[in-house]
């Protein structure tokens, strides 16, 4: 049993104010002022503040070498033998002792969502991981998270170079509504039908079981995803964020998640186009705004605050921004239940800062706990890697 005492908790969902945290088995099990707490290890954060640990809803932690991981040059994420590929399942490729040697729980990160790379149109099967361990199937927190998508340029150059389909955004668009089409028909009680896995796959998608994540690199590429989806009930996350303004209303009418990747990343010539006004004012009319670090590519452990930042500047208001970085990236892959804010019941899954770090360049971690452990005090030997 723990027992945080005397913090200023920002709970992530807008609630704020000093207060005490029991924690027992992994759990949050009461959070109030002068708290009974015998037998319980205090830790004493006076002065501290208190936030839900950052997710990064979209990456390749775990995942995707050379230097983010033991295993250089894996890239056990991106099967380029098939353009449609949604039975893979990304739980096979995670590397749980990779993604611990980075140790992003030193920056506030205490969970991500992995996905398959952006070169397949469907490209198989999320999972949401906790960032501390070795095995995988203990590591996970939401097996089948969502559906990964991808109509950027990165299919044309995969499979175009090859003189395979598709070769055009034609090409994408019409074998992406083909094949929601097909998995919505697909009927495999029918004793006519012939078993396929890849339709089987698709259809949580096609009933709105299972969001889909589609990576975009424009608005025109976004407005045709939302065609493609028009008569129905996909659950959409669109991911990049890319040239996304206030005019592109339709997210909020049909109730879409927006996955923001930093503008840093010089990878991708489109994160010029971010605009966090815009992005904000789609927030206020209910789309579900959370940030990663890359768009399902390169990112370092600094990058969600730096979007964070750039959000601050256009709102001034840390409690919205901190639900992005936490509560929303948690809903969207359904695992809000569970984590993404403090709250009795919840895994305690938060960190300790010296200052708010969406206000203060000062602030500083003091403390990483996910699942109830102290995994990183402030100056505990950190590793050299990215």
């Amino acid at each position: 049993m723990i027992c945080l005492r005397n913090g200023r908790v920002h709970d992530g969902k807008g609630g704020v104010g000093k207060a005490d945290i029991l924690i027992e088995d992994g759990r949050i099990v009461k959070i109030g002022t002068g708290l009974e707490a015998e037998g319980a290890e205090i830790l004493d954060a006076e002065g501290k503040e208190i936030f839900p640990g950052w997710i990064d809803p979209l990456s390749d932690w775990g995942i995707l070498g050379p230097g983010r991981e033991i295993r250089g040059n894996a890239n056990d994420n991106d099967e380029r033998s098939d353009v449609f590929t949604p039975q893979m399942d990304v739980l096979y490729a995670f590397n749980g002792r990779g993604i611990s040697r980075q140790q992003i729980y030193a920056f506030g990160i205490t969970a991500v969502g992995v996905a398959p790379s952006n070169n397949n149109l469907f490209g198989g099967q999320m999972a949401a991981f906790e960032v501390l361990g070795v095995n995988p199937m203990k590591m996970v927190l939401r097996h089948r998270a969502g559906m990964k998508a991808s109509v950027t340029d990165a299919l044309k150059e995969a499979y175009g170079a090859r003189n395979v389909a598709p070769m055009t955004k034609m090409g994408i668009f019409s074998m992406m509504r083909e094949k929601l089409q097909a998995a919505r028909d697909y009927d495999p009680q029918d004793p006519k039908t012939e078993r396929d896995e890849k339709l089987a796959a698709l259809q949580p998608v096609v009933r709105g079981e299972m969001p889909l994540f589609v990576s975009c690199n424009t608005p025109s590429e976004i407005r045709s995803v939302l065609r493609a989806c028009q008569d129905l009930p996909v659950k959409l996350v669109f991911c990049g964020g890319f040239g996304v303004d206030a005019s592109l209303t339709e997210l909020a009418e049909r109730k879409c998640g927006l996955i923001v990747a930093n503008p840093a990343n010089g990878f991708n010539k489109y994160t010029r186009n971010t605009d966090y006004a815009g992005i904000a004012q789609l927030a206020k009319q209910g789309v579900t705004v959370a940030f990663s670090a890359a768009d399902n590519g390169f990112g370092g452990r600094e990058d969600l605050l730096w979007s964070a930042l750039e959000m601050m500047k256009r709102i001034h208001d840390e409690e919205t921004v901190l639900q992005m970085l936490t509560l929303n990236a948690a809903r969207l892959l359904g695992m809000d239940s569970i984590t993404g804010s403090l709250e009795e019941g919840k895994r305690a899954d938060l960190v300790i800062w010296s200052a708010n770090p969406l206000t203060s360049y000062k602030a500083a971690v003091e403390k990483t706990l996910i699942n109830g452990e102290v995994v990183y005090t402030k100056g505990d030997a950190m590793k050299c890697f990215l």
